[in-house]
């Protein structure tokens, strides 16, 4: 069972999860902000991973012999739960990533590892996701690889917001490609953190935090 405390945690630790005044693509003010590309070592890499090996294993197990991660984030993402499903649950399955251009020389083509060549049962991998876009690009790419079969999309911070349907992104991307959806954690267990005062205080948290994400969430969640 993921310890979701213990993942806010460990967000806040690396940098990956910030409060503070920031404003999303969409231009929303957010007292929020994440970004997995403050991974950048191999200890946070590799604990990142083992959280969203137990994930897949909670959501995925026996349902997947693939995992897919998007250029470019994606692709550390793949790779390293790809090591950590085998290290930590005997799980050894292929992992596959795209390149943003397909390459004319040598093998060619734009993917690179497990090809498709064989039938794949795959869990696409990916950092977070707030309107979705990246996933629709992804969907896209994959139609012209008849053996990998979508079974679902693993993401590490689920925000929860609301899109011009009403829906969450991970709800719209079930309904609309009749895929599995799930995060290691959404907004509503980094507020469930946040309640504790002892957490406040054990990160930093700035005054007020709580009420603001809060507020947040009621104005702009699904």
């Amino acid at each position: 069972m993921i310890q979701k405390d213990e993942f806010v945690h460990f967000l806040v630790q690396t940098g990956a999860l910030k409060f503070g005044e920031f404003v999303t693509k969409s231009g929303r003010h957010t007292p929020y902000f994440i970004n997995t590309g403050e991974f950048r070592t191999g200890k946070a890499l590799s604990r990142l991973a083992e959280f969203y090996a137990q994930a897949f294993v909670e959501h995925f197990k026996d349902k997947a012999s693939n995992l897919f991660g998007p250029a470019y984030k994606g692709i550390p993402l793949c790779a390293a739960t790809a090591m950590a499903l085998f290290q930590h649950h005997g799980m050894d399955l292929s992992f596959t990533y795209n390149r943003k251009e397909a390459k004319d020389h040598g093998e060619g083509g734009n993917l690179v590892g497990d090809t498709y060549k064989e039938l794949r049962n795959v869990v696409i991998i990916e950092d977070v996701i707030t309107a979705g876009t990246s996933v629709n690009e992804t969907m896209q790419t994959m139609k012209a690889f008849p053996h990998a079969k979508i079974k679902g999309l693993l993401i590490s911070v689920d925000r929860r917001e609301r899109l011009e349907n009403g829906k969450s992104a991970l709800a719209t991307v079930e309904e609309t490609y009749g895929i599995e959806a799930h995060s290691i954690i959404s907004i509503d267990d980094i507020i469930a953190f946040l309640e504790s005062e002892e957490n406040r205080q054990k990160i930093g948290a700035p005054e007020n935090i709580l009420e603001k994400v809060r507020a947040y969430r009621q104005e702009w969640g699904a």
